[in-house]
């Protein structure tokens, strides 16, 4: 049975919540930037360019949070109807945050699928599962920002058309993020077990690394989708804060990359953690 909170209650604890990981994310992210530049990284590689668009895509869905919370109890009604505005889904500020939500999950599945695709030397067949859920998860994002747009007040939005795009996003992700995750992992392992020592316990702290990360976002995003299958007005507060758990999850890894410590280890060790996007 669905829990039963109220809209408004709901969207204080997401202002506060994600503003908390946002707030980690921020400190992730500025780390993860400044190391990179300091290491002289090319402006234009995956690693710089992925921490800046997410960097920006996250940043513009906290504000809108913040915005929107402005709108709801200040300037909508004279904040009299609170409840009014945060159940209208058509407004621009909302179609605004699930567009920055797509984008983030989007691009924080493209950069661990171009992980994959570097550590696996190109090979085209091992990427081709989480290209082809990729592309359904551009085409489910796609319908579900298009959705918001043509939400009416009094619709249900767990069982009107934006489910199906809803539920579909929600597989397409966690298909791509478990299957690559444990691809990564089998890869690195085998060549963790035929490099030396030292080189073969710099490779398992980065896959140590990887796999924290996709478990982070893993977790929060099957949260999410048990929220939403449950039909509780919880999922508002999930899903608003998947794309400071996204960019926490990338981050978290272009840091360790970023510090530097695979250089301590193995050419094959430095090889691998220097390839991660």
């Amino acid at each position: 049975m669905a829990v039963e909170v109220q809209l408004v209650p709901v969207s204080l604890a997401t202002i506060a919540l994600e503003s908390c990981f946002y707030g980690c994310f921020l400190v992730l992210a500025i780390t993860s930037m400044c190391l990179l530049v300091g290491r002289r990284a090319k402006w234009l590689s995956p690693t710089f360019l992925s921490a800046i668009g997410i960097f920006i895509t996250v940043t513009a869905h906290w504000i809108l949070t913040v915005d929107r919370s402005f709108q709801a109890f200040v300037f909508f009604e004279n904040g009299t109807f609170p409840t009014a505005f945060y159940g209208d889904l058509s407004q621009i500020t909302e179609v605004g945050k699930t567009a920055c939500l797509i984008t983030t999950v989007a691009m924080g599945d493209a950069i661990i699928i171009h992980r994959l695709w570097i550590i696996w030397d190109r090979r085209l067949p091992i990427v081709l599962f989480p290209v082809l859920n990729f592309l359904g998860l551009i085409v489910s994002g796609v319908g579900i920002t298009y959705q918001f747009t043509k939400y009416r007040t009094g619709q249900n939005v767990f069982q009107s058309d934006t489910s199906r795009w809803i539920t579909s996003n929600a597989v397409f992700t966690l298909c791509i993020n478990i299957y690559s995750t444990g691809f990564i992992s089998w890869r690195m392992s085998q060549v963790g077990n035929v490099i030396k020592p030292i080189g073969r316990n710099r490779i398992h702290s980065v896959l140590g690394t990887i796999v924290e990360s996709a478990a982070i976002y893993t977790t929060w995003t099957i949260f999410f989708f048990a929220t939403y299958l449950s039909e509780s007005n919880i999922q508002f507060i999930t899903v608003d804060c998947v794309p400071a758990i996204t960019g926490i999850a990338c981050m978290l890894i272009h840091v360790r990359i970023g510090l530097g410590w695979a250089h301590e280890g193995s050419q094959a060790g430095l090889s691998i953690s220097q390839s991660l996007p």
